[in-house]
């Protein structure tokens, strides 16, 4: 579903928590969790930066932990 959620980079909280809902609370990219992982943290992350034409919808909205985010900057991909 591609669902517009907003014209700025922001991601509401209702949306977060469908976001992080959606993923099971975990980094998509290596499943790490702040249940099994203490001290993790865990950030909405646009699959294609909001930097580069990603627009903040569902679809575009992913969880990443903060050391994946941060890792990631502003690339284009997913796994």
């Amino acid at each position: 579903m591609e669902y517009r959620v907003s014209k700025t980079r922001v991601v509401p909280a209702s949306v977060r928590v469908r976001i992080l809902d959606r993923d099971n609370f975990r980094c998509v990219f290596y499943g790490r969790s702040p249940a099994t992982d203490p001290g993790i943290k865990l950030h909405i992350d646009h699959k294609i930066p909001f930097s580069k034409g990603g627009r903040t919808t569902i679809d575009n909205l992913q969880t990443l932990c903060q050391d994946c985010n941060l890792g990631k900057s502003d690339e284009v991909y997913n796994k």
